[in-house]
């Protein structure tokens, strides 16, 4: 018994020190490594949608609102990528673009001149438009995809630089092509 409280006594002393300093230690984050469901090319959290992920399309975190997050690279960096889904119309052609092109510091448009600039594709999920809003000033742009449907509608948003758009919009029209519901 002696024997361990000199050994207590010991440690006590040895862990003071002369000072009234109190340390405080940062240690590193370590991330856990993704499951091989957040890898798969076709399926996602929610099960809301399917598509066909692009090989070098890398998911990422987003916001809750997004279905989807992907980083895609080019390059000379690496675009943002999100996908959400409103219901109805969500809020609409105008409105959307315009708070698109408010996002990168540009004056709205009228619905005609709007419709002047968007070009439309065939999709799973029937017609859709898409429309590059490009500002040479800040170097940013958007590639965006409206995807209406019966009673929602998806939209596909990648931020990018400008000179990237061209690199990547195969792809980006592809996946947007690609977008389902899971039967």
């Amino acid at each position: 018994m002696k024997k361990i409280t000199k050994f207590c006594f010991f440690l006590y002393f040895l862990s003071c020190t002369m000072n009234d300093n109190t340390r405080s230690y940062q240690l590193a984050k370590i991330n856990k490594p993704k499951t091989s469901d957040q890898n798969k090319a076709n399926s996602n959290k929610s099960v809301e949608l399917i598509w066909e992920k692009p090989v070098l399309w890398i998911a990422s975190e987003g916001s809750s609102m997004r279905i989807a997050s992907f980083a895609i690279p080019y390059s000379d960096g690496s675009g943002d990528l999100s996908v959400i889904k409103l219901s109805g119309i969500g809020g609409g052609l105008e409105a959307n673009v315009n708070r698109w092109r408010h996002q990168l510091n540009m004056e709205s448009l009228t619905k005609i001149e709007i419709e002047k600039n968007i070009f439309s594709k065939e999709g799973m999920l029937g017609t859709f438009s898409i429309i590059q809003i490009i500002n040479l000033e800040l170097e940013s742009s958007f590639l965006c995809a409206i995807i209406p449907s019966e009673n929602f509608t998806i939209f596909v948003k990648l931020s990018i630089q400008p000179a990237g758009i061209q690199e990547v919009k195969d792809d980006f029209i592809k996946f947007c092509s690609s977008l389902n519901i899971p039967i």
